[in-house]
């Protein structure tokens, strides 16, 4: 009895001294959590050796076009100067840490005229221990690189983001400049990335008024590589669409601050020509289109709502047995010619000699009939028999009226749509500068899917949120009015398209 309770004794001894815890294990005190260990980092040793100073200096101040390689580094001087570093960062412990610690950052869709992608926030000291110390090299050691080899004066301050490139998306034609930017950076973090993948650094050469013209460098995004350029008024460059379905092109890049380049001004590219009506056989007009639209009350009914939305669809507009001729027509003409520059857009226009179809079908949508038709489904006077519009009246009667002046006109044509063609958002764009009926229709879309491209999207001036979008169908007429305030642009086509191959479509602005 003695020994039992003796027992009971230290198991109740032991039950105080040690309790149990939630998960049924004992608590035992191992003191202060020791911190993670996070792999030192620092560029490639190579770097700071007096022979690669050396080379990287003379290559930059060489008055050459000659692009030059040794060292690990490669300076490109043709068609500005840019400079790629390949194993800039020593440890693959802290880069594979890197990695997945930028993997695991939230990721924000971007999508606009200019590009489509995944971006982080901008990466700060409290994004990661791998991140700060990448931050901390940038700073402390590359960027006193990069100004010793360059002679360009770099502040203490940059910006710095992570982004993700998977199929289809795309950086379009750009040239970084804004007030600060002087030197802009990637470090790539891609495995096992060859041309073929897409997602290249393609630098632009200029024309003779300073316009980006063509591709004339291409640089595959390799592992621990690290490409750099001075940001200036002729480093045009962008990223091609990433044609791999598979993987995806990881990068940290971002801008070294500095006294910003002087920027001259460029003369503006010459807008595409005005057409004034022509004259079109009344017989011949009235064979191209659904009859359904030419009776009044139909007329009527479809001003009412595009006055209420200032956009409609029209569909089955042309005859079936017009649209269908059109569509071969098309598809058998094959010169056309690529339209820029490419920070504008880049489509491809139609040229040489055209069909005796196609020229009548361009006749259609200018002649004096066809300007009265719009001026009577949408209530624009395109036209001199049109009546005038009762909200341009004066509401002021003590105010004498001023008399408008009315010059309808339009500009405009057949263009073929393939993979790489786009147009982008300028606000000098002399063409959106005043108010403007867009009219657009579409040739062998048959078999078009959503996620090729080549819609219409309008936004508000300084705004990114879409207001109308206007998708390709088969024999259907769009029509958007436009203010000064809106403005409009063909997202990309990507590489999708290619299971059509391509798509046309007749595309008119009218201007009261």
């Amino acid at each position: 009895q003695a020994y039992n309770c003796l027992i009971h004794f230290y198991k109740r001894v032991k039950k105080q001294i040690m309790p149990k815890t939630k998960l049924g294990t004992e608590t035992k005190n191992y003191g202060y959590k020791k911190p993670k260990i996070i792999p030192n980092c620092a560029i490639n040793s190579k770097l700071n050796a007096s022979e690669c100073l050396k080379f990287s200096q003379n290559c930059f101040e060489k008055e050459s076009d000659e692009k030059e390689t040794k060292y690990d580094i490669t300076v490109i001087k043709y068609p500005f100067s840019c400079c790629v570093l390949e194993n800039v960062i020593e440890g693959e412990d802290f880069l594979a840490g890197l990695k997945k610690e930028l993997q695991s950052l939230e990721f924000t869709a971007k999508n606009n005229d200019l590009y489509k992608f995944s971006q982080s926030s901008s990466l700060s000291l409290s994004s990661g221990p791998h991140i700060a110390q990448l931050r901390s090299l940038l700073l402390d050691q590359l960027r006193p690189w990069i100004s010793q080899v360059t002679r360009i004066p770099l502040g203490d301050t940059m910006d710095l983001f992570c982004a993700q490139y998977n199929h289809t998306d795309t950086l379009l034609c750009h040239d970084d400049e804004l007030e600060g930017r002087r030197v802009a950076f990637i470090l790539y973090l891609t495995e096992e990335w060859v041309g073929e993948d897409g997602g290249l650094l393609e630098l632009f050469n200029t024309d003779s008024d300073g316009n980006p013209k063509d591709v004339v460098q291409k640089l595959v995004p390799h592992n621990n590589s690290f490409a750099f350029f001075e940001v200036s008024p002729i480093s045009f460059h962008q990223v091609s669409e990433v044609l791999s379905t598979t993987k995806t092109r990881l990068s940290v890049g971002g801008w070294f601050h500095g006294p910003t380049l002087p920027r001259p001004s460029r003369p503006l590219p010459p807008p595409s020509p005005c057409l004034t009506c022509v004259e079109m056989d009344e017989d011949q007009f009235y064979s191209w289109l659904n009859p359904a639209y030419l009776d009044p009350e139909t007329q009527g009914d479809i001003q009412s709502k595009f006055e209420d939305s200032s956009e409609i669809s029209l569909p089955g507009f042309l005859s079936a047995a017009k649209y269908s001729a059109v569509c071969q027509a098309l598809q058998g003409h094959t010169k056309w010619e690529t339209v820029g520059p490419p920070d504008r857009r880049s489509c491809e226009r139609q040229a040489g000699a055209s069909s005796q179809l196609l020229d009548s079908c361009v006749k259609l949508f200018t002649s004096e009939a066809f300007f009265l038709l719009l001026s009577n489904l949408t209530g624009l006077k395109l036209h001199q028999l049109a009546p005038e519009d009762s909200d341009d009246e004066d509401d002021d009667d003590d105010e004498e009226k001023v008399p408008k002046v009315y010059n309808p006109r339009c500009r405009g044509g057949f263009c073929r749509w393939s993979a790489g063609c786009y147009s982008l958002i300028r606000d000098d764009d002399q063409e959106q500068a005043e108010y403007a009926l867009d009219l657009r229709m579409f040739f062998n879309v048959g078999e078009w899917k959503e996620d090729m491209g080549g819609q219409t999207s309008y936004i508000a001036r300084g705004e990114d949120e879409e207001l109308v979008t206007v998708e390709p169908e088969e024999n259907s007429l769009s029509l958007v009015y436009r203010d000064k305030e809106s403005l409009k642009f063909v997202k990309y086509v990507n590489s999708r398209v290619k299971d059509i191959d391509h798509f046309h479509d007749l595309a008119f602005t009218y201007y009261e």
